[in-house]
């Protein structure tokens, strides 16, 4: 019989994001060792400073905000719980919904990507907003 080791349950495995440095798809010269990275994301109600490396109100006048290359992979429940702690502190992250168009359906929605956000705006300020990640803005 082959082992392959413990294997969590499907049910135990969540999306892990991660906003990286990566402004355009052209900078990224291999894949990432597991999951995936995944480019041409655009916020609604909301913009990405590259500079702080969190989210900002959006520019006056301004739909939609470009995010830089996002990477995606998966974890385990509980090694995400701690991951999240570590990576986004007390405040917690925004778990910002991912759809494939403007029209934000459950048919639409793909999954949720965690962004970081801070004390001042929490994660609760932007989901007021309605801030979401969009995949096509037209």
């Amino acid at each position: 019989m082959l082992s392959l080791g413990v294997v969590s349950p499907v049910n135990d495995v969540i999306y892990h994001t991660e906003v990286t440095n990566f402004e355009r798809v052209e900078q990224v010269k291999s894949p990432p060792e597991e999951g995936i990275y995944i480019h041409g994301l655009s916020l609604d109600g909301a913009a990405w400073s590259r500079q702080e490396g969190n989210m900002v109100e959006s520019a006056p006048k301004t739909m939609f905000s470009p995010l830089p290359v996002l990477y995606v992979t998966g974890n385990e429940r509980r090694a995400e719980e701690k991951s999240k702690k570590e990576q986004f502190g007390n405040v917690g992250g925004y778990e910002c919904p991912v759809y494939k168009y403007a029209c934000r359906t459950d048919r639409y929605f793909i999954f949720y990507a965690n962004l970081k956000c801070t004390e001042d705006k929490p994660p609760n300020h932007w989901c007021l907003r309605g801030s979401a990640l969009l995949c096509n803005t037209q």
